[in-house]
């Protein structure tokens, strides 16, 4: 973890609040992402994000180091982002086409919406592990770390979303030799 973010939360535990803006800047981008993911919509994932920040400045004073700051700001989002998930399990999710997905080309939007549907359509925990793994890049350790889960658990939940992934996907995807 560089130094400044070090700094940082030190400052924000001796009751400087406005440090907690570098470390807003250092990770609001991925932990927005992550929230987009879980939540298939941008204003939800505005919000959890934002719900993310002020769950993490008030709860500081128990991080103690002994993981990343970014470690410890997505296990509070995947806990956040499963509240949220419980709270509107009933309501249906949304598709929303953004600049990371449209293109000219209407199969590859078609595509991409069908993945994106796929993926809301996971279990909760399938989706939280697939979308760390696949999208932000997070080894199955490190997320067994994040979520407190075992690295089996995390494995099979991957496994199980990549499987019903294919499945969902087999009309729209040519897979190859796998």
């Amino acid at each position: 973890m560089p130094e400044s973010l070090m700094n940082a939360i030190q400052e924000v535990k001796a009751g400087n609040t406005s440090s907690f803006n570098e470390i807003i800047r250092a990770h609001q981008q991925g932990i927005y992402r992550l929230c987009y993911r879980l939540t298939g919509n941008i204003e939800d994932a505005k919000d959890l994000t934002q719900e993310v920040f002020i769950k993490a400045l008030k709860g500081i004073g128990s991080f103690r180091g002994e993981s990343d700051i970014r470690t410890w700001l997505y296990r509070i989002a995947i806990n956040t982002g499963s509240t949220w998930r419980k709270k509107n399990l009933n309501q249906p999710l949304s598709f929303e086409v953004t600049g990371e997905i449209a293109d000219s080309r209407s199969r590859d939007v078609l595509l991409q919406r069908k993945i994106s549907e796929a993926v809301d359509a996971l279990p909760y925990k399938q989706r939280s592990v697939f979308v760390m793994h696949h999208y932000q890049g997070y080894k199955h350790d490190e997320i067994a770390r994040i979520t407190d889960r075992s690295l089996g658990s995390v494995k099979a939940n991957y496994f199980q979303a990549v499987q019903k992934l294919k499945g969902k996907l087999k009309d729209f995807v040519e897979y190859g030799n796998e």
